[in-house]
């Protein structure tokens, strides 16, 4: 009898010892890829939506304390063109196998790459025009063909706190 309370005490021990019941929010993006066109673009009107982080709790915490997100866009050399610390600060308890999905706030290609239809694109007449949609719609696809398209970025997100977790997804312009 005293040599399965030993061996599971072993188990226990082994299990606390090597990090098994550390405490962690585990973070996924998805789609992943992302996939963006000009036609894309133009229909949610220069923003980039319907993105999801799925977070997937594992350990064991009665106040695991998530301090933070940090959001970045690396070009094809690894240059950060957008970086954004969001604080958190939340408290919460850790029970293993909890999953949560946040969906991601639409993100404004302004506020990303610097777009601004006004100042990016030759348009020359009114918006109430009525040729004024057709001719956005070619300047914007000529303006993407040239500056995006065929490349692909990559969107990063770390969940900081005692045990930071981070995911990576291609941001593919099609």
């Amino acid at each position: 009898m005293r040599r399965p309370s030993l061996l599971i005490s072993l188990v226990v021990v082994a299990v606390l010892l090597t990090g098994c019941l550390t405490p962690k929010a585990n973070v996924k993006i998805e789609p992943n890829p992302i996939v963006l066109t000009a036609e894309k673009l133009l229909d949610n009107d220069f923003v980039i939506k319907d993105i999801k982080l799925n977070l997937r709790t594992s350990g064991f915490s009665t106040g695991y304390i998530i301090e933070g997100a940090r959001v970045a866009v690396l070009d094809e050399e690894d240059k950060s063109v957008f970086e954004k610390m969001i604080d958190i600060g939340k408290k919460t308890p850790i029970i293993p196998g909890v999953s949560h999905t946040e969906e991601v706030p639409a993100v404004s290609l302004n506020d990303l790459f610097d777009f601004d239809v006004d100042e990016d694109l030759d348009i020359g007449i009114p918006i109430d025009d009525e040729d004024y949609d057709e001719l956005l719609k070619e300047q914007f696809t000529k303006y993407y063909d040239e500056n995006w398209k065929g490349k692909t970025y990559r969107l990063t997100v770390i969940i900081t706190g005692k045990n930071p977790t981070t995911d990576t997804a291609d941001i593919r312009f099609e």
